[in-house]
């Protein structure tokens, strides 16, 4: 979720049509007889599940060499799951990124050549192009995961996939309770008031762009029946399909929108820097929150995903963020 899926040109990726039809069709002549064995194999080792949009797809029950295309690695980790193939992009600001450093980059868009290379049994992907998924399948079987699905649904679904059901409720009954448990002792100990409002943002130094988080990101924990809530304007935006996600905005809005608590998260020293400078011009500073010193900066890697294992670790960071 540190970039945009979606993003591949309609010309990139009929080249990687060319490139994967080319490499395919070099190598099937040889390797008929070998197909028709693994078919056989996979006859046994297979079954029909459900991907993100409803559709019945048959994959491997165990496979071994998973290749994933969203930065929500934290899915598949969560449960053990390694892939052997992945989008390094973003993933140096993980929590995990150590784990995860030595697995093959695939970039993005995919390289095709490195695909074929790493003989993946299956690959999971966010990307709903139909023609780009069809090449993909000349690779390996291809299921349609949804990483702006909420968390918990992603976290399901893959238990669903892969047999490991009762582990993805365990895990999400635990992680909802530590969360509640987190707000309440926060609301005990006088760190937050019950009903205060938040504001999340983020700008974009490369675009200068500024957004309002209203529905993805770090919002989908901030705002919580025993934590923060958003502003009227806010819960307005929410309810508005336009404004799904994040919304862009111009500064002079702040004044109307910005709430008791400000948090704006950034991905670099540069952007913490710029960001910084940013709020001491007239209208950041004269907001309330400003004013009382309850703006708090949030690392990418905790504020700009819904990573199961980057939610737990907020879980013990965010306190500890607000008490500075």
């Amino acid at each position: 979720m540190f970039r945009n899926t979606g993003k591949s040109t309609t010309f990139f990726i009929l080249c990687l049509l060319i490139l994967v039809t080319t490499a395919c069709s070099s190598s099937s002549a040889p390797s008929e007889k070998k197909s028709a064995t693994a078919g056989q194999t996979e006859e046994t080792g297979t079954h029909i599940v459900t991907d993100a949009y409803g559709k019945q797809v048959e994959i491997p029950k165990s496979p071994k060499r998973i290749v994933y295309t969203d930065n929500t690695v934290g899915d598949l980790l969560l449960f053990g799951i390694k892939p052997v193939g992945l989008v390094q992009g973003g993933l140096q600001y993980s929590v995990y990124k150590d784990e995860v450093k030595d697995i093959a980059d695939i970039s993005w868009p995919p390289n095709m050549e490195k695909l074929i290379e790493l003989k993946p049994d299956l690959i999971i992907t966010s990307t709903t192009d139909e023609k780009y998924n069809a090449t993909l399948s000349k690779i390996a079987p291809v299921i349609l995961t949804n990483e702006w699905d909420p968390m918990p649904v992603r976290i399901k679904r893959i238990g669903d996939w892969f047999g490991y059901e009762k582990q993805a409720e365990d895990f999400l009954t635990r992680h909802n309770a530590d969360i509640v448990k987190m707000w309440k002792a926060m609301q005990q100990d006088g760190t937050i008031k019950k009903g205060e409002t938040a504001s999340v943002y983020q700008y974009m130094v490369g675009q200068k762009r500024l957004s309002v988080y209203t529905t993805s990101y770090l919002t989908t924990f901030v705002y919580h029946k025993e934590g923060f809530q958003p502003t009227p304007a806010i819960q307005k935006m929410i309810e508005n399909p336009d404004d799904y996600g994040y919304a862009n905005i111009s500064a002079e809005l702040l004044p109307k929108i910005s709430g008791d608590r400000i948090f704006i998260v950034y991905f670099d020293d540069a952007e913490l820097a710029e960001v910084k400078n940013m709020i001491k011009g007239p209208i950041w500073s004269s907001l309330p929150a400003i004013k009382a010193d309850k703006v708090y900066f949030i690392h990418g890697g905790l504020g700009i995903t819904t990573d199961p294992l980057a939610r737990e670790e907020l879980i013990k960071e965010l306190p500890v963020i607000l008490k500075k």
